[in-house]
């Protein structure tokens, strides 16, 4: 199991970097160190192994807990600083926490970051010597968006991350790179970059919150990083892409870039392989609730038209449905049902329709529209109300609720805004209210929904109906952006 694979490497005591965030390096020994007394200090205060909040800004004490708890057989919930207080009080309400990492104001135990730093540089513990997680047990709790307005935790397992992680060593050849971090680690992309790096004792080479909101910052530790894997959206390869010097100058050792959290278009491929001669791009595909993804594509330099996400790693199986649940032949599209080792355990909390048993197996129904050809799987879109926007899955019905609860508000329509290839570009919510301004409602919006999630506000008096008595949704586009 990676478990222990990854104490193997932590107990070389290895001066190779392990870990670099702006100008702080920290190497495999001194990560060993600071993971052997997090986890002491949870054995003797967090006996019943209740969940662990773990908040912060991609600060190596987060890296260092998600590992000690793992070790210690606790359940992590990580939690990013830019989640809105009230959306933060919501996940750590329903995890119910004993003890909450980081610098947060809470009725829980709180272990500020500085008493946590001085736990792992001051305590003398030098070794680990048992592993308490098995295979069934809960590894970490992610949270996503939720159609009620409240977000919903997915409960992955160690077996999930377990075949999850040796199978992107298989596909990326993966042996002490340089591992590129794009995502907060709030996100699932995330798990990603930061277990194949642990895994293959790779430098994880941390983009930081601070340097995402600086285009010229990005690019000075992109050229710093001298990466050879890269996981990201794309969405930020687009971004990276409006910049000329985004190219083999800039990352000469990139050898592969793995691609997932939203449809990849034949445009940022190709734009990708004509700014890097000598890379690899993989497309993968997977819902947080199937541990990160479960296909995987290899894209040749001279593909045309739709970009498939690939076939099925060798432990999962993909089936396209009808609304009866029945199987569809090749070719027709339908509702992708992932079956396999990567199904999580389901929601906390609250037990949902979407996990079932299909074939005797673990299956979970993820609401895409897809289709396969000779067992290689295209995704097209969704059957509900939920996009992928940025990289991020969101609930259209998580900002209508979240919109709704301001008051004073009579009704509320949000809307994606897709561009030629059907890739959402804009997300608006179309408001009627009797006070509000468009300015009131971001700045309240603010304070209950994440950054990525707030949508254009379109203040409006009158919804078009369709012959169906419903808001006619295109009119509504149309009418008010052509």
């Amino acid at each position: 199991m990676i478990l222990d694979d990854i104490l193997k490497i932590l107990k070389s005591n290895s001066n190779s970097i392990a870990y670099r965030i702006g100008e702080n390096k920290y190497t495999y020994k001194q990560l060993y160190k600071y993971v052997c007394n997090i986890y002491h200090f949870l054995l003797e205060n967090n006996k019943n192994k209740k969940p662990v909040v773990v908040y912060g800004a991609k600060e190596i004490y987060m890296k260092a807990s998600f590992l000690a708890c793992s070790f210690a057989g606790i359940p992590y919930v990580p939690i990013d600083i830019n989640i809105p207080q009230n959306r933060t009080k919501s996940i750590i309400n329903q995890v119910n926490p004993n003890i909450i990492i980081g610098d947060i104001d809470s009725n829980f135990n709180s272990i500020s970051k500085n008493t946590i730093y001085n736990i792992m540089e001051n305590e003398s513990y030098n070794n680990i010597d048992n592993i308490y997680l098995k295979p069934e047990d809960t590894y970490y709790i992610i949270f996503t968006s939720g159609t009620t307005g409240q977000p919903k935790g997915v409960d992955v397992t160690y077996s999930n991350l377990n075949s999850c992680i040796n199978w992107l060593k298989e596909i990326t050849s993966a042996n002490k790179e340089i591992i590129l971090n794009q995502a907060n680690f709030s996100f699932d992309l995330s798990v990603a970059d930061l277990y194949l790096s642990l895994i293959t004792e790779s430098e994880h080479f941390i983009l930081s919150t601070n340097s995402m909101m600086d285009f010229s910052t990005i690019f000075s530790e992109l050229k710093k990083s001298n990466a050879t894997i890269a996981v990201m959206t794309p969405s930020f390869a687009d971004l990276l892409m409006t910049d000329d010097s985004f190219s083999e100058k800039l990352l000469p050792n990139l050898r592969k870039i793995i691609f997932c959290g939203e449809k990849l278009l034949n445009s940022t491929v190709k734009k990708m392989y004509s700014r890097f001669n000598n890379i690899e791009i993989i497309n993968t595909y997977g819902p947080t609730e199937c541990t990160f993804a479960v296909t995987s594509f290899v894209i040749p330099k001279d593909i045309e038209g739709v970009i498939p996400v690939g076939k099925s790693k060798s432990d999962c199986e993909i089936f396209i449905l009808d609304e009866n649940k029945k199987e569809m032949p090749d070719g027709t599209k339908g509702e992708i049902l992932i079956t396999g080792e990567s199904i999580a355990k389901g929601y906390i909390n609250f037990k949902s329709d979407k996990f079932i048993r299909f074939k005797g197996r673990k299956a979970y129904l993820t609401g895409d529209v897809g289709y396969l050809k000779n067992g290689t799987l295209y995704v097209d879109g969704r059957k509900d109300t939920q996009i992928k926007y940025k990289g991020y899955r969101i609930e259209l019905k998580d900002i209508e609720s979240n919109i709704t609860n301001l008051g004073d508000i009579e009704k509320v329509v949000v809307i994606p805004k897709k561009d030629e290839n059907e890739k959402v570009e804009m997300i608006i919510a179309f408001i009627k209210t009797k006070s509000k301004t468009e300015l009131e409602i971001r700045k309240e919006l603010k304070k209950r929904l994440p950054s990525y999630m707030i949508p254009k506000i379109k203040i409006i008096q009158k919804f078009p109906i369709n012959k169906n008595g419903k808001c006619d949704d295109k009119k509504l586009l149309e009418e008010c952006y052509g």
